[in-house]
């Protein structure tokens, strides 16, 4: 039968183990993982609180995008809407049949006066304005 230890000798038990963790990974193993693991945990932060968007698809440059105020922003989001139902996209992207489908994102080519945009993608079959017209962004 296994002694039970008091209570104030079970935070002891922790701290033993992970002195014993802490020597036996070297030190230049250790800090970069903690480092990636935070730049990794800050990354997801800030995407669940949309000041981030990663992209993957060739139509705009593959990286990182940050959240600017509309007025200064070099790309736009945006779902289709029900002015495109004809363009087969599938579940795919964001639209009114699947609005939480990953949105577009596009460079911005040109500002209009009514406060529309042109958009514009990098690829020759880029879903833009040339297929979607002018977009308007809420």
């Amino acid at each position: 039968m296994r002694a039970r230890l008091p209570a104030s000798r079970a935070p002891n038990r922790r701290r033993n183990a992970l002195n014993a963790l802490r020597h036996s990974l070297p030190r230049r193993i250790m800090i970069p993982a903690i480092v990636l693991a935070a730049l990794f945990l800050g990354l997801g932060a800030a995407h669940r609180a949309g000041l981030i968007i990663g992209n993957a698809s060739p139509s705009v440059p593959r990286g990182l995008y940050l959240k600017a105020s509309p007025d200064h922003a070099s790309h736009i989001t945006f779902c289709l809407g029900d002015r495109h139902r004809d363009i087969r996209t599938g579940p795919a992207l964001c639209s009114p049949e699947t609005p939480d489908a990953p949105h577009i994102l596009k460079r911005i080519a040109a500002r209009h006066a009514d406060g529309s945009l042109t958009v514009a993608g990098d690829t020759p079959r880029a879903l833009d304005s040339r297929y979607l017209g002018p977009i308007r962004h809420q």
